[in-house]
């Protein structure tokens, strides 16, 4: 069971990597292609595809996969039959009307809640998505309590490869036509490839079912659907909010960024541009740091449930204080990095110089949503699973308010929200970390090593690429930024070494490259 959970955990982690870079990566050639106006546009609608990926993905098939799981130990498959197909109707009603819902008021979303009427059509087009997320949700669930991993990989990479690769016929098909037209065939992507993920689980499913019938005797689980559901409910919405802090924090930067810089006396079209250089251009690029920080997380969560178990409040704290830790180390020099070549990587990306503003002042985000992840990671294991949902609705206010404010500023606008975006989630990180410290001490933190000396290195680190690209600024800037990356990354990790920032034992607990890294570190140490 140990062998098969880890196997089941890292072939998730796999799948979970790969579409998480290529969902990245594609934004790239798509931004360069489409240009300005359409990747803007397009990056409207895309924070409500993130937040039924993150759905799909993460809290009901987790809600469902536990439920199926423990009729499994007992034995009661036909218990398990009744879950799936209570889940299943349950979702599928909700899915079409939700569909429905979307499609009819698209035009209403667009005008009101978008301010961009020519958003509408890409909501129709985003709209059958939401049927396919709550049918691949069930599918995923169920195979997922059976310990059978290999199918939500599968369905995962199918996604997003159908995805993507209907973004790029589509806009071969529209490359002439409007704006309008490129982005809402950029958004039919989600539903192409949702469809293609939900068959590929049907076939999957009905083979399995054929090999591995389930019993035909009455379940012994004594539930009403209106009870079962609860559970689903109960225990996703928790599961749901590491998953949902990046699209919910991108869903409030759609509704509120052009309305806000309009009232600051910006043009509707240019005011489009502008939120553009936040959801289209700058997101992407922060979303890649995330990678490492959810893996993290994750790894936290039955890592701490175990030490909860035995009721080792040490182990917690230690595991606590050695992911934090982590987390720094890999936050602090991303963020750094990303600000201090913000214009540099836009260029060399997207060939968009005026987009490394927004890339310069929403870059600190990685440092505020990596610490929540961590902390929730933590704080989900403990069963304090309420404690970040709440942190992330006080940061999520704060938000609301600061962008509402700071972005009618002229002297600020875009920088505004961005400002707002840094330290809403800063609060939210913080919340959490406050209440952890509560219930574990707050002796975990290490002035010393969780931050004087990470900031040490960061600021060497950034007078490096600051050096290196303005010697090498005469090759080009495509290798002059490569160059100062690879030389600032480098010396980072010297100098964090150098001055005991980190430890050879502490690296090896890095998902995937620890233990390669750390045999290295010793090595260089040594020597």
């Amino acid at each position: 069971m140990g062998k098969s959970f880890v196997k089941g955990a890292a072939i998730l982690t796999l799948a979970g990597v790969l579409g998480k870079m290529l969902g990245a990566l594609y934004r790239i050639p798509f931004n360069r292609i489409a240009g300005e106006e359409a990747a803007s546009l397009y990056g409207l609608v895309y924070p409500v595809y993130s937040i039924l990926l993150a759905l799909s993905t993460a809290g009901i098939p987790l809600a469902v996969s536990k439920l199926i799981a423990e009729q499994e130990k007992k034995g009661d498959t036909a218990a398990s039959r009744r879950i799936f197909f209570v889940t299943l109707t349950v979702l599928v009603v909700i899915g079409v009307a939700c569909a429905f819902s979307l499609y009819f008021a698209s035009d209403w979303i667009a005008a009101n809640w978008l301010h961009e009427p020519r958003a509408a059509l890409s909501l129709k087009a985003i709209a059958p998505a939401l049927l396919f997320t709550c049918l691949m949700s069930t599918m995923r669930g169920y195979f997922q309590g059976l310990q059978q991993m290999i199918p939500t990989a599968v369905s995962q990479v199918v996604e997003q490869f159908v995805r993507v690769g209907t973004i790029f016929v589509m806009l071969y098909v529209f490359i002439d036509s409007s704006v309008t037209y490129i982005a809402a065939g950029a958004s039919l992507g989600a539903a192409v490839g949702g469809c293609a993920s939900f068959l590929v689980l049907l076939a999957i499913f009905i083979w399995f079912q054929r090999k591995h019938p389930w019993s035909k005797g009455k379940s012994e689980l004594n539930l009403s659907s209106g009870q079962i559901m609860k559970k689903v409910v109960a225990l996703a919405i928790p599961i749901s909010i590491g998953a949902l802090v990046l699209p919910i924090m991108q869903l409030i930067d759609s509704f509120m960024i052009i309305p806000r810089l309009m009232a600051g006396g910006m043009e509707q079209e240019q005011a489009l541009v502008q939120s553009g250089y936040i959801s289209s251009y700058a997101n992407p690029i922060i979303n890649l740091p995330f990678i490492i920080t959810t893996a993290l997380s994750a790894s936290l969560v039955p890592a701490v449930a175990e030490a909860l178990t035995g009721n080792d409040l040490a182990k917690i704290k230690k595991d606590f204080r050695t992911a934090m830790l982590l987390a720094v180390i890999i936050v602090f020099p991303a963020a750094v990095g990303l600000c201090t070549l913000a214009e540099p990587i836009c260029i060399l990306l997207y060939n968009k110089a005026a987009a490394g503003v927004a890339l310069a002042w929403v870059s600190f985000t990685v440092i505020a949503v990596g610490l929540y992840q961590t902390s929730s990671g933590c704080l989900q294991g403990m069963g304090k699973v309420y404690i970040p949902m709440a942190s992330l609705i006080i940061g999520a206010l704060v938000k609301i308010i600061l962008t509402y404010v700071l972005t009618p500023i002229s002297f600020l606008g875009l920088r505004g929200a961005a400002l707002g975006t840094v330290i809403g989630f800063g609060i939210a990180a913080l919340c959490n970390i406050i209440a952890l410290s509560k219930i574990i001490g707050f002796d975990w933190f290490d002035l010393k090593r969780h931050f004087l000396k990470p900031a040490v290195s960061v600021i060497v680190m950034a007078a490096v690429v600051l050096g290196v690209y303005a010697l090498t600024d005469g090759l080009g800037n495509s290798l002059a930024t490569l160059a100062a990356i690879m030389a600032g990354g480098c010396v980072y990790f010297i100098v964090l070494i150098a001055i005991g920032g980190i430890e050879a034992d502490e690296i090896s607990t890095l998902p995937k490259i620890g233990k390669p890294l750390a045999k290295f570190v010793t090595k260089i140490l040594k020597k």
